[in-house]
């Protein structure tokens, strides 16, 4: 799946559901998602030989992509061009 079709995707859920947020709220859902992502990782240091110890990683950083995108979205920013023109950017073509 490319982040453009993953884009959309969330677009069409969110739609499906009647999820809007202002651009406030998207922010603040995408933080909470962070610190959901932090708290798993300070728990991980706590308890470092907990069974399934990676999978809160795996579901949290899954959050905050799909707050990232919904977030993009809402903005209207294209994140597949938004992706390229930093990596660009970063490498020193632009």
């Amino acid at each position: 799946m490319t982040i453009k079709e993953a884009q959309e995707l969330v677009e069409v859920w969110n739609a499906k559901h009647s999820v809007r947020h202002s651009e406030l709220a998207g922010m603040a859902m995408l933080t909470e998602k962070v610190g959901e992502l932090a708290k798993a990782i300070a728990q991980k240091q706590t308890d470092p030989f907990k069974s399934g110890a990676d999978q809160p990683f795996a579901d949290e950083l899954a959050d905050i992509f799909w707050e990232t995108l919904a977030f993009a979205a809402h903005a209207g920013v294209d994140l597949s061009d938004a992706l390229i023109d930093k990596l660009e950017k970063k490498n020193g073509v632009r």
